[in-house]
């Protein structure tokens, strides 16, 4: 859709290139799209795919107007008023296949030793690193940055590529078959500005509506004619949705994870103004929790149904539990109390760290992710840790000796995945 679009604007003129190919990576899902998802043919019950859609993925009830649920299947279509062909038909299992359940340690955080006595007991599995954000450079076009007085300056995508790159060797000693996404603080597409631009002010001024919707917000706010909207909004879609939906692209044609590993750092709102916050929590994503609003954009409705029906729910809240678990036991922060809220459900019983949410990179990649969101930020004792760099052994900050952050946070991963495979519970 949004590929023709271009071409009809340019009054027969081939448009280049790059805005077709950027174009591509916000159009809607084709018809092939839909009939693909038949693939997950047999994998949940009915009382499975009901369940799982109301307590995870669509809470408020915003997918059933495009469903029609049978006895032995779900009839899956583009409108919903229009009920007479449906894009796709999944037919459901006749007896669960069984989950099982995570060990009591994951339910309830605390381990401190890998339960699996070998050098490589991460061998057979596969896992993709994906540091989110951009960082460098492109920091503050994509608002991940930030001057904290008496600190300095700390761009989060700097931070993620840092434990990106410790994890990565640590998984590969472990035996794990490892993909990281990015190794430098660059977008993996690469764009000319003009042909950005150029699809950006189309967008603007043609289809505003297939903008995300949070970019829509964000745009409505500078005047129509104002060139600083047209810059505003090219940022945010490229390290936003086009960065994001490159990367997820690339991943898909070279990879096949059992799980996707999202690094972030959290911290409170007034980080934004670099202001700073006494405490220090954990939090911990899976995907689920779409907004009646998102459900109404048809990709989203797509990369819903593509995790609900890949069964995603069971691999991500073991791995993101047993994460959750070794942050604890290190850190032994609190989480953060989301819970169940206007954004988020919880997933794994009386365990507050791992929320369901949508997420961009959650929701873009393929197959099981899990987002880890560890510390704050611009709380003083973590901000003094993430400026002091990465070292060996322990330095003196804060008035404690104290590892480094980045190796701190890549060793509990670490740890957490070994404790999730040794349960037979991802990738086997």
């Amino acid at each position: 859709m949004l590929v023709a679009m271009f071409a009809a604007k340019l009054a027969g003129e081939p448009p280049p290139a790059d805005e077709v190919r950027l174009a591509g990576l916000i159009a809607e899902p084709m018809a092939g799209d839909w009939r693909g998802l038949a693939r997950f043919d047999g994998i949940l019950t009915r009382q499975e795919f009901e369940s799982r859609m109301d307590r995870v993925f669509d809470p408020w009830g915003g997918l059933r107007d495009y469903l029609r649920l049978g006895r032995d299947s779900v009839a899956i279509y583009a409108s919903a008023r229009d009920r007479r062909e449906p894009l796709v038909v999944i037919r459901f299992a006749q007896r669960s296949r069984g989950v099982r359940a995570p060990p009591e340690a994951y339910r309830n955080p605390g381990a401190t030793d890998p339960p699996v006595a070998t050098d490589r007991p991460l061998a057979g599995l596969r896992v993709v690193i994906e540091p989110a954000d951009i960082g460098g450079a492109w920091a503050a076009m994509e608002d991940r940055s930030v001057d904290f007085p008496g600190y300095g300056r700390v761009n989060e995508g700097d931070l993620n590529l840092k434990v990106a790159l410790i994890l990565r060797s640590r998984l590969v000693q472990l035996g794990a078959d490892v993909y990281l996404v990015r190794d430098r603080p660059e977008p993996i597409l690469p764009i000319a500005r003009d042909h950005l631009l150029a699809v950006a002010e189309r967008l603007l001024r043609d289809h505003p509506d297939l903008l995300p919707g949070s970019m829509q917000s964000l745009a409505a706010g500078l005047r129509p004619g104002d060139s600083s909207r047209l810059r505003f909004t090219a940022g945010l879609l490229l390290t936003k949705t086009l960065e994001t939906r490159a990367r997820t692209a690339q991943v898909r044609r070279s990879f096949h994870p059992d799980i996707t590993i999202v690094l972030q750092h959290d911290a409170t709102p007034g980080s934004a103004d670099g202001r700073l916050t006494p405490t220090n929590r954990n939090i911990f994503f899976v995907e689920g929790a779409y907004l009646p609003s998102e459900l109404q954009d048809p990709w989203q409705r797509f990369r819903l149904l593509s995790k609900l029906l890949g069964n995603v729910t069971p691999t991500e809240t073991t791995v993101a539990v047993a994460i959750a678990a070794r942050f604890r036991a290190v850190t032994g922060f609190p989480p953060v109390l989301y819970g169940d809220s206007a954004t988020t459900r919880l997933v794994a019983p009386d365990n507050p760290y791992v929320v369901a949410r949508n997420l961009d990179f959650n929701r873009e990649h393929d197959g099981p992710v899990v987002v880890t969101e560890p510390y704050f930020m611009n709380q003083p004792v973590t901000l003094a840790r993430l400026v002091a760099g990465d070292y060996p052994g322990l330095r003196d900050l804060a008035g404690h000796p104290r590892p480094s952050i980045f190796r701190e946070y890549a060793d509990c991963v670490a740890a957490g995945l070994v404790d999730a495979y040794a349960s037979h519970s991802i990738g086997r």
